[in-house]
């Protein structure tokens, strides 16, 4: 699956709450010497496991419905890039299990929601689909380099589309039946203030707006970066409005805000990028090259050392002081499913299918 719904891999975390003036066992053992299954009892056909997969083409069923193994290993290869793409082989045996158990529960936890969506009535439209689908396509240069990305991952793209109207629906059947139900009333806001004074104790921060432009692979491309970046400063300093700018140019997912991405301290930016926002003044402008890209930036407020009143940061604990009772409901509604649902798990955590 390339999205994962986030959140939904138990042991939860405890979420974390915001800095002050800132934006905010192993699983059942199967006989894993048997041949993959072919098909669910849905007649699903089921792709066979690539020669060197991890897992079989079949990792667990959920109400009868196949977990696949290439989205699991998707899941497992995208955490060992973080860490360096180590082997999986070289691994510890109990980091091994510990991972594979992790990750197929979410995946099995995110199955269930979409089951219990789709039962409900509550499913994304091919409109909704195709435009998440259309975003992705973009960030290839062609649908040549796209399908060969695809095919990288053991997939394609009516895969990519199946995966995201499963992500879609799961999504919209989270947001209409638990977050836009969830309130925050003045007193838990005040109670959760007066309570944890030292999270809205803040350094010097800085609140900046930016508009990303990204390099691309070559000399040229990164000349043209920069060109558009010059072209988009210079029209900024005649005078047009820098959040339309941002929201029709910026790579950056601020865009939809302006390009606004808050206050900020100066270890919590890049080094290029803080440099250049707190040595400007509030209402300031600047390219700054970073390894992300040209980075349009105006500083729109500055903040000494201090805490933030209440006034100051209601927005952000409000927002989230709602994740966390969103996410209280999620983990009860999951745990009630699982105790209603049928799991199989067809693979020992830990016990791949080529160590």
């Amino acid at each position: 699956m390339f999205l994962l719904f986030a959140g939904l891999c138990f042991p939860q975390a405890k979420p974390k709450a915001p800095v002050a003036a800132s934006k905010p066992a192993a699983a059942p053992a199967a006989d894993q010497a048997a041949k993959p299954e072919q098909k669910s009892t849905d007649e699903e056909v089921i792709p066979p496991a690539a020669p060197n997969a991890i897992f079989p083409a079949i990792v667990a069923r959920v109400n009868g419905k196949a977990i696949l193994g290439r989205d699991l290993e998707e899941l497992v290869r995208r955490e060992l890039s973080s860490i360096g793409n180590p082997e999986w082989k070289n691994l510890r045996e109990d980091y091994r299990g510990q991972l594979t158990l992790n990750l197929l529960t979410s995946l099995i936890n995110s199955k269930l929601i979409y089951q219990k969506a789709i039962a409900s009535g509550i499913k994304a439209t091919d409109a909704e689909v195709q435009a998440e689908f259309q975003k992705i396509a973009k960030t290839f240069k062609s649908d040549a380099e796209m399908n060969i990305a695809l095919a990288e991952q053991n997939t394609d793209r009516a895969t990519l589309e199946k995966s995201l109207h499963e992500t879609l629906t799961l999504s919209k059947y989270v947001s209409e039946t638990i977050d836009k139900k969830i309130t925050v009333t003045p007193d838990e806001l005040a109670k959760y203030y007066a309570s944890n004074p030292d999270e809205f104790k803040h350094p010097d921060i800085v609140r900046t707006s930016h508009i990303l432009i990204p390099i691309g692979d070559t000399s040229e491309q990164d000349a043209k970066a920069k060109e558009r970046a010059e072209a988009l400063l210079a029209r900024i300093r005649k005078g047009e409005d820098f959040a339309k700018l941002a929201k029709e140019n910026s790579v950056d997912a601020s865009a939809s805000q302006g390009g606004d991405i808050g206050f900020s301290s100066k270890d919590a930016l890049t080094p290029e990028y803080s440099e250049a926002a707190f040595s400007l003044p509030v209402g300031g402008t600047a390219i700054v090259k970073s390894q992300y890209g040209y980075h349009v930036i105006k500083v729109t407020e500055k903040k000494k050392e201090g805490v933030s009143s209440l006034e100051e940061v209601k927005a952000q604990l409000t927002e989230f002081l709602k994740n966390q009772k969103s996410q209280a409901e999620l983990t009860r509604l999951v745990q009630q499913l699982r105790n209603q649902a049928k799991i199989e798990y067809l693979i020992p955590a830990g016990q791949p299918l080529n160590p």
